[in-house]
C-alpha cells in the first residue's frame, strides 16, 4: 500500500492529467478540413476560418490547446478570463475581468463578445470555450438595471443564504447575456466546449449558460425573491423590471437550445475521478469510485466518511463533489482543509488510514493551498507539537494548523475547476 508522500505525488499527477489543455487535445482534433469533437465532426470550407471565443477561469489553457491543434485555421480569438495572460498571439484579444463579483470589466467583456457575435455571418463557424467563473467574468445587466444595482441584488441574495439555483435564476433574468441570451446575438454555427464545475453537469447551470437555454421563468425569479423575503429589499429598478417582464413573453430567456449551437462536456468531476482511478490502478491498487457525491455541510460529510471507514476493512476509495462550510472564525483555510482537520479530530484509534482532500482548481478558500493530507503519524505529530485541534477548528484556521505540520497540498492555481476530490487509503 502507498504511503502519504506517494499519495501526495499521485494527487499532483491527477491535476496534470485534468489540465484543460490536455483534456481538449484528447478529445478534439482538426484534419481534412474537419473539426472533430470525439467522434462528431464539423466541416470547415477551405476558404473559411474558425472564430474562437471563450470565458471562464480555464479559458487561456483551453485556447492554447486549440492553437496547438489548428493555429493556421483560426481567424481570431476573443477571450475573457480571471488571470494574467501569458499566452500571447497576434490575433488573440484577452480581457482580464473580475471574480467572484462582476465589475465594469465584466461589462466590457460582455459587450466585446456581443459585438463579435453580431459581426459573424450565417456561414461562419465558432468555437466557444466555457468554464467555471463565467457568471462573474461576463455580465451585462438589463438596460433598466445598473451594474451597481445588479451587484447589490447579488449581495443581498448571498447574504440571505439563497440557494445557488435560486440565485442563478434571478441573475439570468436580470442579465442580457445569461440563460442562453448570448446565443441570440448570432446566426452563425458553433460548438461550446465546456468544463463543468457543477455537480450533475447541468448545462443550464455551468457558467450561467450563456449559449444554452433556461427552463426557469421571470415568475420563478420573482417567487424566489419573495420566498426569501428579499424582493422588497432589492433596488426598485430590479423590482419594476421583474414585474414588467412577468407580463411580457418577449423578455423571457430562451426555452430551447439553438439549433446552430452544440454543447460538449470536455471536463467534469466524474472525469476527474476516473483519471484518479486510472492513475491509482497503475500503482497496483484496486480503487473504487464511490457513487455518493459530497455536497453537504463539511461536518456532516466528515461524519459520513468516518462511518464509511468504520465499515470498510481496507481499500482505496475515491469521492467527488464539493462540501459547504459555514465560516464563523477569522482563520485561514477552506472547505477541503477544514474537512481533513475534522477527520483528524475524530481519527479512528489504532487504524491505518491516509486521508486526502483537495480542490481541483488548486485553491481552497482564502489560502494558497488546495487541501491537506494526513495519516496515522499525523496524530503523533499533533501530540508532539501540542496542537489544539478543537481550537483551530473553532477559529476555522485549518491552513495554519497544517502549515505547522507541513501537510498542506500546494500545487498553485491550476486555472481549472472540476470540484473536489477525496482519496481514502485504508490499510
Amino acid at each position: 500500500m502507498l504511503n502519504k508522500e506517494q499519495l501526495e505525488n499521485i494527487f499532483s499527477s491527477i491535476l496534470e492529467e485534468i489540465h484543460p489543455k490536455k483534456l481538449i487535445k484528447k478529445q478534439c482534433k482538426f484534419e481534412n478540413d474537419k473539426f472533430y469533437v470525439n467522434s462528431e465532426s464539423f466541416e470547415i470550407p477551405k476558404n473559411k476560418k474558425i472564430h474562437i471565443f471563450g470565458s471562464g477561469k480555464a479559458v487561456l489553457s483551453m485556447a492554447e490547446a486549440l492553437y496547438e491543434i489548428m493555429e493556421e485555421k483560426i481567424d481570431k480569438a476573443l477571450l475573457v478570463g480571471a488571470y494574467e495572460n501569458n499566452f500571447k498571439k497576434q490575433n488573440l484579444t484577452y480581457i482580464k475581468s473580475t471574480h467572484p463579483l462582476p465589475s465594469q470589466k465584466s461589462v466590457k467583456g460582455a459587450k466585446a463578445l456581443i459585438k463579435e457575435f453580431e459581426s459573424l455571418d450565417e456561414d461562419d463557424f465558432f468555437i466557444y470555450l466555457l468554464s467555471g467563473g463565467n457568471s462573474a467574468l461576463v455580465e451585462l445587466p438589463a438596460d433598466e438595471i445598473s451594474l451597481e444595482e445588479f451587484q447589490e441584488t447579488t449581495k443581498l441574495m448571498l447574504e440571505n443564504s439563497m440557494p445557488i439555483e435560486s440565485i442563478n435564476c434571478v441573475r439570468k433574468h436580470i442579465s442580457q447575456v445569461k440563460g442562453g441570451r448570448l446565443a441570440r446575438f448570432t446566426k452563425a454555427k458553433g460548438v461550446v466546449l465546456t468544463l463543468s464545475d457543477v455537480l450533475g453537469d447541468n448545462l443550464e447551470a455551468i457558467g450561467s449558460a450563456p449559449l444554452y437555454f433556461d427552463s426557469t421563468t421571470f415568475q420563478d425569479a420573482f417567487d424566489d425573491l419573495k420566498k426569501y423575503n428579499i424582493f422588497e429589499k432589492v433596488p426598485n429598478s430590479v423590482q419594476n423590471y421583474l414585474q414588467k417582464a412577468i407580463k411580457s413573453k418577449d423578455l423571457e430567456t430562451p426555452k430551447s437550445e439553438s439549433s446552430n449551437i452544440k454543447h460538449y462536456l470536455i471536463g467534469s468531476n466524474d472525469i476527474l475521478l476516473n483519471e484518479a482511478k486510472n492513475i491509482l490502478e497503475k500503482k497496483n491498487l484496486n480503487p473504487i469510485i464511490v457513487d455518493e457525491k459530497i455536497d453537504d455541510d463539511v461536518e456532516l460529510v466528515c461524519k459520513n466518511l468516518l462511518q464509511f471507514c468504520k465499515e470498510k476493512k481496507e481499500g482505496c476509495f475515491i469521492f467527488g463533489g464539493e462540501a459547504t462550510v459555514n465560516v464563523s472564525g477569522n482563520g485561514k483555510g477552506g472547505r477541503n482543509q477544514h474537512l481533513v482537520l475534522s477527520f483528524l479530530n475524530s481519527y479512528p484509534k489504532d487504524e491505518n488510514i491516509i486521508f486526502l482532500s483537495g480542490a481541483s482548481d488548486g485553491i481552497d478558500g482564502n489560502s494558497d493551498a488546495c487541501g491537506a493530507i494526513i495519516d496515522k503519524d499525523t496524530v503523533k505529530k499533533v501530540q508532539e507539537l501540542n496542537l489544539d485541534i478543537k481550537k483551530y477548528m473553532e477559529d476555522f484556521d485549518s491552513n495554519n494548523f497544517f502549515d505547522k505540520l507541513n501537510q498542506l497540498l500546494k500545487p498553485g492555481p491550476t486555472h481549472n475547476n472540476m470540484l473536489d476530490i477525496v482519496i481514502i487509503l485504508k490499510n
